[in-house]
């Protein structure tokens, strides 16, 4: 049995990893963009402008990391079983046509991560993400078809925790 704890918790070490990260990118813009050497010389010159906007952008990405850690922080885990509705916190897994099989973390924040634990491999898929939209709802043994721009994908539920 896989510890839905085990996963909450290297997610939260991720976010607090990328937390420092954004916040260490955050200062240095902001350094850029009020140093004296962004200074406009001539109308043309978007130093300062531009410096200014990744500063924006990058304090934006702590905010949204902060976000993402609270919402984790404060997520109560459910149990699962194939009578159940996939939901947050749903452990599921799925094979797809090819006969690939997934492990999938339903969170709400920090889609695309992806969680090693010793003997397996999940990626942390959100409700607002066209997956983990697809998956919310169904149960074990629903089949569902993920269309992109290039291609389609069907899979099978194989099991939920």
């Amino acid at each position: 049995m896989i510890d839905k704890e085990l996963i909450r918790q290297e997610i939260l070490t991720q976010l607090n990893k990328d937390h420092k990260n954004a916040v260490l990118a955050a200062n240095t813009a902001h350094a850029a963009a009020t140093n004296e050497e962004s200074k406009a010389e001539n109308k043309y010159d978007t130093r300062g402008v531009e410096a200014s906007y990744l500063a924006e952008g990058q304090s934006r990405r702590v905010a949204e990391l902060e976000v993402a850690i609270a919402a984790y922080e404060d997520l109560r885990l459910s149990d699962f079983d194939e009578n159940t509705k996939i939901r947050l916190t749903a452990l599921v897994t799925l094979v797809d046509s090819d006969d690939n099989n997934r492990c999938l973390f339903v969170g709400p924040d920090g889609g695309g991560l992806v969680i090693a634990l010793s003997s397996y491999e999940c990626i942390v898929v959100t409700p607002m993400a066209p997956l983990g939209k697809a998956l919310i709802g169904k149960y074990v043994g629903d089949d569902f078809v993920i269309k992109t721009v290039d291609q389609t994908t069907s899979y099978e539920i194989l099991s939920v925790c």
